[in-house]
């Protein structure tokens, strides 16, 4: 009787703790003020918990609405033992790459960061996890340069970690791509890009930097976003994680060289 009755409180005192960091991401969101930390309003907050906020914030904030596509975060080694991370974590993507401004004002998106990136298209829908990548591939009908525009705007950045970032749909805000082309024409792990800020380079990342290969990458994404309930859909995107660092954004022009798959630019105001 006693176990039973203290394991129904810590599930009552569990649920009120999930519904006052949802209630207050949301409120973050809404006002736009800096997101308070989930783990430090729940200290019993798990993956498994967060990543539970994350899908019902998402679907809620969106009507349910189809998301653009996914995104990975944490996909090195050094991010993660930024966060601390025991693994890669996932986010939806919520806003098209045509509703990116003209230029992102940093007074707007305090906590801007922008990574180069490699986007992967999906061709045909996937409802249930993959084997392996040789099936992946049969889902993929595209292969893009991309720039990601995470905005890392929390309370106490100091004591941030994964747990914090997923709860929060992995800070996502903008992202851009190039021109898509066909998977048999662009071998991602085979890519090196810059990233040139006001004339300095920055960052320089390789197709490998995301979890040692890109394919194993996305199918990492796909598996974990399946796993969350999603049905991934054709023309949706996948940002399988950072090329290099996370710079900091700062006011001026960034510019990505991707090679022969062309540049992408992004313009931060103050």
């Amino acid at each position: 009787m006693k176990t039973l009755l203290f394991t129904g409180l810590f599930a009552l005192v569990s649920c009120t703790a999930t519904n006052t960091i949802e209630r207050s991401i949301e409120n973050a969101w809404r006002t736009n003020s800096s997101i308070p930390l989930a783990h430090l309003i729940d200290e019993t907050l798990t993956i498994e918990r967060a990543y539970a906020v994350q899908t019902r914030l998402v679907r809620r904030g969106s009507k349910n609405a189809a998301p653009i596509g996914f995104k990975a975060g944490l996909t090195s080694e050094a991010a993660r033992e930024r966060f601390h991370a025991g693994s890669a974590i996932a986010g939806v993507l919520l806003r098209p790459t045509d509703s990116l401004p003209e230029h992102l004002s940093l007074t707007e998106f305090r906590g801007l960061y922008i990574e180069t990136e490699v986007a992967m298209r999906i061709g045909n829908p996937i409802r249930k996890p993959l084997a392996d990548v040789a099936e992946l591939r049969s889902h993929i009908d595209g292969i893009a340069a991309a720039i990601e525009l995470p905005n890392l705007d929390y309370e106490r950045p100091d004591q941030l970690n994964a747990l914090d970032i997923i709860a929060s749909n992995v800070a996502a805000a903008h992202f851009m791509t190039g021109p898509f082309a066909s998977p048999e024409q662009r071998d991602p792990n085979q890519l090196t890009v810059t990233l040139e800020c006001n004339g300095e380079r920055l960052s320089t990342g390789q197709g490998p930097d995301a979890m040692g290969d890109q394919w194993q990458a996305a199918l990492w994404l796909v598996n974990t976003m399946v796993g969350q309930g999603w049905e991934l859909e054709p023309g949706q995107v996948l940002l399988t994680g950072a090329l290099g660092k996370m710079v900091k954004a700062r006011e001026g022009e960034c510019i990505a060289h991707f090679g022969a798959w062309g540049t992408l630019s992004v313009l931060i105001t103050a």
